[in-house]
């Protein structure tokens, strides 16, 4: 075979594996979770991947050093929180809380729906500031230790891939689900950008990244 046909068939092989999703790999991977696994996300969850549609989103991802998650369904089985703490690299040392309430559907449709905030209270290192944007969330079908979702505020949307805590600190699996995330990213419509990725060693506000570091570890 000659050098130029080797060299045709190596550039084709690179369109390829660039190309678009297709209808049928976007719908496998665009699932919506099932109502009936929303106490699924009821777990601790670190942001591993994201991407924003907005130069906005874009700033904010880029100057996040960690994103810390916990959602916890509150004693009356109706409604959880949604409390997210973040570091950024500018400030190693400060921490910007996000406390967000939302109700748990009172439907079983098979899809769940967009959940809304019902309040969004904001702090940055334990002080209150003022956020007057609204929150809703999509939440796509999981695997056993990670969580995809789609947040949107008013102006732009971000979407966020997170693994449970304890698993957050593998970088090398994490990278095996980066080609899926970006088709995904492709099939909602974000533009194709460089992502925000956890480099596995970040602490977080409130615990060190590590778990051994932690004093409630220590024996």
């Amino acid at each position: 075979m000659s050098a130029e046909k080797i060299s045709v068939l190596l550039l084709l092989a690179v369109i390829g594996s660039h190309a678009a999703p297709n209808a049928s790999e976007c719908d496998g991977l665009a699932k919506r979770l099932p109502t009936k696994d929303l106490n699924k996300i009821f777990r601790n969850w670190v942001l591993v991947w994201g991407v924003s549609d907005h130069e906005e989103g874009d700033h904010v991802l880029g100057n996040a050093s960690s994103s810390h998650v916990e959602f916890k369904l509150l004693p009356d089985n109706k409604t959880f929180t949604y409390n997210e703490r973040n570091v950024y690299r500018h400030n190693l040392s400060s921490c910007t809380t996000y406390f967000i309430h939302m109700t748990v559907p009172s439907n079983n449709e098979t899809e769940l729906q967009t959940l809304h905030a019902d309040n969004i209270r904001v702090e940055v290192d334990g002080q209150p500031v003022e956020y007057n944007d609204t929150g809703a969330v999509d939440f796509y079908e999981p695997c056993s230790d990670c969580l995809l979702l789609v947040y949107k505020c008013s102006k732009f949307r971000y979407l966020l891939s997170y693994k449970e805590e304890g698993s957050h600190r593998d970088v090398e699996q994490h990278k095996a689900a980066h080609d899926d995330h970006k088709k995904l990213a492709e099939c909602l419509g974000f533009p194709k950008k460089k992502p925000y990725v956890y480099d596995g060693v970040a602490d977080f506000c409130h615990k060190k990244s590590a778990p051994e570091a932690n004093p409630d570890n220590q024996s």
